[in-house]
């Protein structure tokens, strides 16, 4: 895993910035061009807006994880009052554990989807079935369990509803693709400022090292740009920092009548 956690920044974008900035860099070092730049314009135009994307990204995913948490959490409490009414059975008790279970595989199968297998009517579909399965056992609840019940179920399916939410409205295109645009100009701004006059043949330890400081900063930027993409999508597992919801999920012998 932590292997895993190394490599997972490197990829083609790395792989065209690094190449990007040694070229730049020889260019600017064989014509001795100087371009004399603050360097706070790279933390205006590129820093501050690729850790603002970091930081919403970021936010998606414990959002995410408090969402997922109040799902599950509500799921437990719909079953425990159910259980609780006089009157149902273990047979009534299995029959809603099973559709609540079935709601939550629906939500996940949602949420992990990605292109046009993603369909959030199934579980709106299953969100009308509880109810009305609640609705068959009316009989059985006075006006307090009634009450409970409903507003649990309600509060559930917000949290499905919240999460859906979070899937589909991603962290600004705009911002991260500008931010994009303005790595890869950034080699354009800092090498000539780097560069160290030599011929581009004379490799001297002065060309090593600030040929080096180039190729940190691009790596850098490029890797803090790739690890906004990896935690965008906290729910489809392809990230090392996504929801581990096969652990969050509510289990089969959570039921108050397992083994």
């Amino acid at each position: 895993m932590e292997n895993n956690a190394i490599t997972s920044v490197f990829n083609y974008r790395v792989s065209i910035i690094l190449v990007e900035t040694v070229i730049v860099y020889f260019i600017y070092n064989y014509f001795n061009i100087r371009l004399t730049i603050d360097f706070t314009i790279v933390s205006i135009a590129i820093v501050f807006p690729l850790v603002f994307s970091i930081t919403s990204a970021y936010q998606r995913r414990q959002d995410s994880i408090e969402t997922f948490a109040e799902f599950r959490n509500k799921i437990i409490d719909i079953s425990n009052i159910f259980y609780a009414v006089n009157g149902v059975d273990k047979e009534d008790y299995n029959t809603l554990y099973s559709e609540l279970l079935c709601a939550q595989q629906l939500l996940v199968s949602y949420i992990k989807s990605t292109g046009k297998n993603q369909n959030f009517d199934l579980l709106r579909q299953k969100r009308k079935s509880i109810l009305l399965l609640l609705n068959s056992y009316k009989h059985l609840f006075n006006e307090r369990e009634k009450d409970s019940l409903i507003q649990v179920k309600n509060e559930l399916f917000l949290s499905a509803e919240k999460l859906r939410g979070t899937k589909i409205h991603e962290t600004p295109i705009s911002l991260r693709k500008y931010c994009l645009i303005f790595i890869y100009l950034s080699p354009f701004l800092y090498d000539s400022q780097l560069v160290v006059g030599q011929s581009s043949f004379d490799y001297t330890v002065e060309t090593v090292i600030s040929l080096f400081f180039s190729l940190l900063i691009s790596f850098v930027l490029m890797a803090l740009y790739n690890v906004q993409e990896y935690i965008e999508n906290p729910f489809d597992q392809k990230g090392l920092d996504d929801l581990k919801i096969d652990e969050m999920e509510v289990n089969p012998w959570e039921s108050l009548l397992s083994d």
